[in-house]
């Protein structure tokens, strides 16, 4: 309540206040919103770390204690990897790296050292591809791997990628690569040559290509590396003309492009595992490789045929990827 005042000497007005309620002005209690967010999901985790450091004791020693003492003879180790190690000194738990990175291994990184280089710079898999290179070469990247973790205190696994339905070219003779130039014309064929091979000839493992392909379409090698477009069909040969020159490797992935969209049919009359992809799992079991990686699956039947081979030739667990 405010009560005004005067006096004769001051021209200003003085109030005093009264803090005590009125009995008939007594507000209404409020009930507090309810909260979105369900702490009981939540408050275990706010738990301080100081609390794994707790000794707790335990009456009956049968039970191990809930949080051990740090250093004490309860605590159990946990064996990391030397990567996982420096970031756990570095960064502690909270902030180690979640994602694994997988590096397709080649003529230039097999080595002992570049394999050391990839695994510190954080190479959780060495992937090699079974599409080149030979089943000795493909060895060789593996027990340097294993002689990498056994050594150095990695953990890297070893994936090996199967060559699958895709559409490959031949070897190109022998030859280590071929230079296409702008407006050559080049042919594709399903005919096999041993000795004299043609020039500027390609030979694909697609038996049905020239029935696929249509002239007008788009071939893209390596991904693009090289563009032809198909000017003539003649039997089992397909005679392209050379729009994007660049370099020709052997084994490089042939895709055809009409009206400006993949032709996904292109894979349709191959199968997911060719018997080349048996001889290689057959190849990955014996070396007690990690993992397998199986590209363009049609079906659920090649997954549950793939994975119980795997379990009568493997007596370890193989795991399967399917791309």
């Amino acid at each position: 309540m405010v009560v005004p005042s005067s006096s004769a000497t001051s021209q200003s007005l003085r109030f005093s206040f009264s803090i005590t309620p009125s009995p008939s002005r007594t507000l209404p209690k409020q009930p507090l919103p309810k909260s979105s967010v369900r702490l009981s999901r939540y408050v275990p985790l706010l738990k301080p770390i100081s609390a794994v450091k707790t000794e707790v004791s335990v009456p009956d020693e049968r039970k191990p204690p809930i949080f051990p003492t740090v250093g004490g003879p309860n605590v159990e180790a946990i064996e990391v990897d030397k990567v996982t190690e420096a970031e756990l000194k570095e960064n502690g738990f909270r902030s180690t790296r979640r994602t694994k990175i997988v590096c397709t291994i080649g003529p230039r990184t097999c080595g002992f050292e570049e394999l050391e280089a990839l695994a510190v710079g954080g190479m959780n898999v060495a992937r090699i591809n079974m599409c080149h290179g030979t089943r000795e070469w493909h060895r060789q990247v593996i027990e340097r791997v294993r002689r990498l973790n056994a050594e150095k205190g990695f953990a890297v696994a070893v994936m090996m990628d199967t060559q699958g339905s895709e559409i490959h070219m031949g070897d190109l003779g022998g030859a280590a690569s071929a230079k296409a130039e702008d407006g050559e014309h080049w042919t594709f064929t399903v005919r096999p040559f041993d000795v004299n091979f043609p020039e500027r000839t390609i030979s694909v493992n697609y038996d049905g290509f020239a029935e696929d392909v249509k002239v007008g379409d788009e071939l893209l090698v390596d991904g693009g590396m090289v563009r032809f477009v198909v000017t003539e069909k003649i039997g089992p040969d397909v005679i392209c003309c050379c729009t994007d020159p660049g370099l020709l490797l052997p084994r490089a992935n042939v895709t055809f492009w009409r009206n400006g969209s993949l032709v996904r049919e292109r894979n349709a009359m191959l199968p997911t595992l060719s018997s080349k992809d048996w001889l290689d799992i057959d190849f990955g079991i014996a070396e007690g490789i990690d993992f397998i990686a199986v590209s363009f699956v049609k079906s659920a039947e090649v997954i549950k045929h793939l994975k119980s081979y795997i379990a009568t030739q493997s007596p370890e667990r193989v795991n399967c990827i399917f791309l």
